[in-house]
C-alpha cells in the first residue's frame, strides 16, 4: 500500500483523518490513528506531513477551496455589490448550516488558532466581504464608519451560523427559511446603514 503515488497517499490521509476528526473529534486525531486507518507506518505518514498540525490546516485548506468553489457559483448570477454581498451571505450560512461538524471543528480549532475567526474578522478572512459593505455604503459613511461597518457585519455573520449551527431544534425544512431571513436582517441593516448621509 505504500507504494501509491505521493499525491494519492496525501489524499487519503487527508480523507482519513478527516473522517477521524468528523467521527471522533480533534482530540482522537493522531500520526499512528491516521496510519492505521490507512494501512500506511507512521513513518511514511510523516514523509507527507510533518505533524498533526499540519494535516489539519490542510484539511482547513481543502475545506476552503470547496467553500470558494460553491461561493462562485452561488454568486454567478449577482450583478450590483449588494446582490453579491447578500449572495455572499446567504451561501456562507447555508455552507455550514449543511456542514455542522465542519464548523464545529473550525471553532474546535480556532480557539488555539485564532487567525480563524475573531481577530481574523478586520484582517480578511471573510473575503471580500469588507469591500462589497464598502461599495454599497460609499458616500453615506465616512471611511471609519464603513470600516466599522464591515466588521460588524463580518462578526453579526459568524455569529448567526454559529447561532443557526447550534441549533439542532431547526427542522429541516425550515433551514432555508431561517438562512433567508437572517441574509435579510443583515442586508437590511446595512442598507439603513447607507440611508443616513454624511453631515
Amino acid at each position: 500500500m505504500e507504494n501509491l503515488e505521493p499525491a494519492d497517499t496525501r489524499t487519503r490521509i487527508l480523507d482519513a483523518a478527516e473522517k477521524i476528526a468528523r467521527n471522533q473529534g480533534l482530540n482522537a486525531l493522531s500520526m499512528r490513528a491516521i496510519a492505521d486507518r490507512i494501512g500506511l507506518s507512521a513513518p511514511a505518514a510523516y514523509r507527507h506531513f510533518r505533524s498533526k498540525d499540519t494535516i489539519i490546516q490542510a484539511m482547513i485548506e481543502r475545506g476552503y477551496n470547496r467553500f470558494i468553489q460553491g461561493l462562485k457559483a452561488a454568486r454567478q448570477n449577482a450583478k450590483s455589490p449588494e446582490e453579491i454581498l447578500a449572495a455572499t451571505i446567504r451561501y456562507y450560512l447555508q455552507f455550514w448550516v449543511q456542514d455542522r461538524t465542519g464548523f464545529r471543528l473550525a471553532s474546535e480549532w480556532s480557539r488555539n488558532n485564532p487567525s480563524l475567526t475573531g481577530t481574523a474578522i478586520g484582517t480578511g478572512s471573510f473575503g471580500d466581504l469588507p469591500d462589497l459593505v464598502k461599495a454599497i455604503l460609499a458616500g453615506s459613511r465616512t471611511p471609519e464608519e464603513i470600516a466599522r461597518i464591515s466588521r460588524w457585519t463580518a462578526a453579526t455573520l459568524y455569529g448567526l451560523t454559529l447561532s443557526l449551527v447550534q441549533d439542532e431544534a431547526i427542522p429541516r425544512a425550515k433551514e432555508t427559511e431561517y438562512i433567508d431571513s437572517a441574509t435579510e436582517f443583515l442586508m437590511r441593516t446595512i442598507r439603513a446603514s447607507s440611508l443616513s448621509s454624511i453631515h
